[in-house]
């Protein structure tokens, strides 16, 4: 009986670890089959102009480049390069990281994401551009896994079905997308208003 009642606690146990720590991929993120994916030049891409009162081009830029040294590390990116944009104010980088759909015990479930992000100091603003965003899905699979690009996968009309739904597996890649995101330009946007 002793045993009996060890193993029902643990398995209580569990799966209440479980449910703690599950990361589905509703997240935090309204839904997005009512979002926009707005494709420029043939390829996905996110703009976004982030207000920075007070604060000139120069200053702007310096806290750009801080931004990215504190943000784009490991753990949280497996890699980031920097490239010079060869345009003053103007800076390029390419970001290599995880999107996680699920995550529990006994499953993780994950994607690698690559995309470029374009940031531009004005007077008083940035641009905040993240385009040439592709996927890796199951790259620990024996065959590869899958390579998929954004054009192709999270559009509307990839990632919802006829019916205005998203589909499931296309959904949560837009998902994860929008909401990876989302992160980055408010994190942006904390820095650049923190006075």
């Amino acid at each position: 009986m002793k045993r009996l009642s060890a193993l029902a606690i643990a398995v209580f146990t569990i799966f209440t670890l479980q449910a703690q720590i599950s990361d589905n991929t509703t997240g935090n993120i309204e839904n997005t089959q009512s979002v926009t994916i707005h494709v420029k030049n043939g390829k996905v891409t996110f703009e976004e102009t982030i207000p920075a009162e007070g604060y000139t081009k120069e200053q702007i830029e310096k806290i750009i480049g801080t931004w990215i040294k504190e943000r784009f590390v490991k753990p949280t990116v497996i890699s980031a390069k920097q490239f010079n944009s060869g345009k003053p104010g103007t800076t390029v980088l390419k970001s290599e990281e995880y999107l996680v759909f699920k995550r529990t015990v006994w499953v993780l479930e994950r994607a690698r994401i690559y995309y470029f992000l374009t940031l531009t100091a004005n007077d008083g603003s940035c641009t905040f551009n993240m385009s040439r965003i592709t996927y890796w899905y199951d790259d620990e699979d024996d065959k590869g896994g899958l390579k998929m690009i954004a054009e192709e996968w999270i559009t509307d009309e990839n990632a919802i079905n006829k019916k205005g739904k998203l589909k499931k597996f296309e959904g949560k890649f837009r998902n994860k997308t929008l909401e990876l995101k989302n992160i980055l330009v408010n994190d942006l946007k904390e820095r650049l208003n923190r006075r």
